[in-house]
């Protein structure tokens, strides 16, 4: 038979409580220091973070006196052509579909639907609250990785999968 250590008695060995309770307080410490560190960190970033607000603040207040210098074209510019005449044309509308529609959005719907139209997407994310058409529907849909096919009233509906 295997004698595992002779010169140790049974009640001089540590028990497997006091083992885990040392283990135990050991991490406690090592937690405590990694807390105060962070708290240090957190601490400067604080510091920074304010310094920034005033920076910006103090720029803000600048500009909005006159004292900085602003960018752009000179005030009094006119889009005139040499000649003397304006030009024409038509200015960037910028984006028609409200930026919280995206093509998450769109695949959300589709799951929720299951197939439809893209007109009956942009009816339920509008009845959520943000309106939306269905030209938008189809160039989201699109890009959010739907499949296409057309229905038996030759409307073009959307699925995933």
């Amino acid at each position: 038979m295997l004698r595992v250590d002779d010169s140790v008695m049974p009640s001089e060995r540590p028990s497997p409580l006091v083992n885990a309770a040392q283990r135990l307080v050991g991490r406690i410490e090592a937690l405590v220091d990694e807390v105060a560190k962070l708290r240090a960190d957190n601490a400067a970033l604080r510091r920074e973070v304010r310094d920034a607000v005033a920076l910006l603040e103090a720029a803000s207040t600048g500009a909005s006196n006159g004292t900085g210098e602003l960018v752009g074209r000179a005030v009094g510019h006119s889009s005139k052509v040499a000649n003397g005449r304006r030009r024409r044309g038509r200015a960037a509308k910028g984006r028609a579909t409200p930026a919280e529609v995206t093509g998450d959005v769109v695949r959300a719907v589709i799951v929720k639907l299951g197939e439809a139209t893209a007109s009956e997407i942009a009816a339920e994310i509008t009845a959520a609250g943000a309106p939306v058409g269905g030209r938008a529907v189809r160039f989201l849909a699109e890009r959010a990785g739907a499949t296409t096919r057309v229905g038996e009233d030759g409307q073009r509906r959307y699925r995933l999968g």
